[in-house]
């Protein structure tokens, strides 16, 4: 799967997340994005922990779709809790920040597949975790609207290069207490280490996959763009403790990824996930 962690609740989300497009003109209903004065307790650090219960394909191009976990663990300061977050963001710090730009390094793990996760997946074996690190940027060209591209190197379940690029818009919603909506395209790029893992088959992998009674044929997968697509949130802080969110993606596959077997076959490339989170903040009163 994408990461540990991803639906009734898929038309929520979505809703509620694509609004925000339309929203996002009528810029004086906008909550600006902006570094508020400090006090001496902003600076004191926080723990959040909490999670993901999500709805999400078994496997990457599969058309099947399962229930899954993803943890949510972050260290920060307090007068970073209110900055704009996606679900889609990889844990990082940011060693640059100027407010409306920042950068710094990221760190992601992808789930392990196993042949025994679905009988679309009889014959080629299980692939191991993989962890992702890189760097990340982004940058705010207008109050209301965050770019952010992500690019990781891979290795264990997968040695290679991927890189996410996604648009935000940003709105303050007033109703039902005050809540944050956003949503925007998304598009990802990978090289061939990491699309000829996941959607590859060699010729020995087919061969066990056919006396298995799963015809595929050899398949070598190339680089590219990997996949299109658009997402949505809707995020709610309760108190300074508690705060939770839904969320619907919505991605398109491409190139050698949607043209493999494993998705022709057995799968889809329409690809869709959606989930609710519920995190707590822990103010530590360390400074």
């Amino acid at each position: 799967m994408r990461s540990i962690g991803v639906t009734g609740l898929a038309v929520a989300a979505s809703v509620l997340g694509f609004a925000t497009l339309a929203q996002a003109a009528d810029m004086s209903a906008v909550q600006p994005v902006t570094i508020q004065t400090e006090t001496p307790t902003d600076r004191q650090w926080t723990l959040t922990l909490g999670g993901y219960v999500t709805g999400q394909p078994e496997y990457l191009g599969s058309g099947n779709y399962e229930v899954g976990f993803m943890p949510i663990i972050s260290i920060d300061r307090a007068n970073e809790l209110s900055r704009f977050s996606s679900f889609n963001d990889s844990p990082s710090i940011a060693l640059f920040n100027v407010g409306t730009f920042e950068l710094g390094p990221v760190a992601n793990m992808v789930w392990k597949r196993d042949e025994g996760d679905s009988s679309d997946l009889r014959g080629l074996g299980d692939i191991d975790y993989a962890f992702e690190v890189g760097g990340y940027l982004q940058f705010y060209p207008l109050d209301w609207l965050r770019f952010r591209t992500e690019v990781r190197y891979g290795f264990g379940g997968y040695e290679g290069v991927v890189a996410d690029f996604a648009l935000d818009a940003i709105h303050f919603a007033d109703y039902w207490g005050g809540l944050t909506v956003s949503g925007g395209p998304r598009l990802k790029m990978a090289s061939s280490g990491f699309v000829d893992t996941y959607f590859g088959i060699t010729p020995e992998q087919s061969a066990t996959a056919i006396s298995l009674g799963n015809d595929l044929a050899p398949y070598q997968a190339g680089g590219g763009v990997y996949s299109v697509g658009v997402g949505g949130q809707v995020m709610k802080r309760f108190n300074p403790n508690w705060t939770g969110s839904i969320f619907a993606e919505y991605e398109y596959l491409t190139g050698d990824a949607a043209d493999s077997p494993l998705v022709v076959q057995n799968g889809d490339r329409n690809q869709f996930q959606a989930g609710v989170s519920l995190s707590y903040t822990f103010f530590l009163g360390i400074q």
